[in-house]
């Protein structure tokens, strides 16, 4: 049995991490609708969980990020638990 080279195999191990974030194509732009779906299924989530510090910290950062990334636009359809 022959060792591989120590600069092969971090090459190796280097294009091996590097070839999935090389290969997929950017993801699209999630319209206001998918992301307040989105955020309605993960307050849903951590609501039936029980946790009700999560659910608070989701519906908290949830409307910030739905704000700043859709002009201050909310998703009046999601209640705060």
């Amino acid at each position: 049995m022959t060792s591989i080279p120590a600069p092969l195999r971090m090459a190796t191990l280097l294009g091996a991490c590097l070839a999935p974030l090389l290969l997929t194509s950017p993801g699209r732009a999630m319209s206001l609708n998918e992301a307040c779906t989105t955020f309605a299924a993960k307050l849903s989530s951590a609501q039936a969980s029980g946790d009700t510090a999560k659910a608070q910290k989701i519906y908290t950062e949830g409307n910030k990020r739905i704000a700043s990334r859709f002009n201050g636009a909310s998703c009046p359809e999601v209640k705060a638990p």
